[in-house]
């Protein structure tokens, strides 16, 4: 990719710092405009970003969970 989808502008291969859902996950490669600041990931890429995500929040509900009945104990 050139060029943004977005708004024309230059595109360049960076790696970046991705935040989903209160999860931070950094060095992703991505192409990002310069113009606009839009991020374009290739599909093995944004496979790992939702599967890592996923995981968390799963994980993140299992504690909440235990907490709670922790709780009311």
């Amino acid at each position: 990719m050139k060029t943004c989808y977005s708004c024309g502008g230059k595109v360049e291969k960076k790696l970046v710092e991705v935040e989903i859902r209160g999860v931070s996950v950094r060095e992703m490669p991505a192409e990002v405009c310069t113009q606009c600041g839009e991020k374009y990931f290739d599909t093995k890429t944004a496979t790992f970003i939702q599967r890592i995500t996923s995981y968390v929040s799963s994980k993140r509900r299992e504690y909440l969970a235990d907490v709670l009945q922790e709780a009311s104990s």
